[in-house]
């Protein structure tokens, strides 16, 4: 092994390990401060079905903002399930499909809703762009969500 495949595996096998820090730390909501360490100053988040987007990591934290809404998991004790986890190390993407479990938010039942998130990381193994796809219930959830087919939303 030469010492650039040495290096390539240590940098890929590091890549590996945030993300499943990131997938435990997002499963067990309780260190909003660790879960917003995993992303970069100038993440990009879209909330496809939402209409929601995010251009930095200020607006990244007013919008997952745990403490908000009084949140309590219903069905065990996290907040997803994980059905398929995919890691292009080369590409330094990876694909997170699972399922929210059902939870209460403001005194409202939600969930379960499926969902597939596309996570998009920098050379410092921090998430840069972030493509949720969520299966909202009930729908209106989203109502009044910018329409993101359009760039300029």
């Amino acid at each position: 092994m030469t010492d650039n495949t040495r290096a390539s595996a240590r940098e890929s096998s590091a890549l590996r390990q945030v993300l499943n820090d990131y997938i435990a730390t997002y499963q067990a909501r309780q260190d909003f401060a660790f879960f917003l360490s995993f992303y970069a100053d100038d993440i990009q988040l879209e909330d496809m079905i939402y209409g929601f987007a995010v251009k930095d990591k200020q607006a990244l934290a007013e919008f997952f903002n745990w403490s908000a809404g009084n949140v309590e998991i219903l069905d065990g004790e996290q907040t997803y399930t994980l059905s398929e986890v995919i890691l292009d190390e080369q590409q330094r993407r990876a694909v997170i499909r699972g399922t929210y479990v059902r939870f209460e938010y403001e005194g409202r039942e939600m969930g379960p809703w499926r969902f597939t998130t596309v996570l998009h990381f920098n050379p410092d193994n921090k998430i840069t762009y972030q493509q949720d796809w969520i299966n909202y219930r009930p729908r209106s959830v989203t109502d009044g969500g910018s329409n993101l087919n359009y760039p300029e939303n």
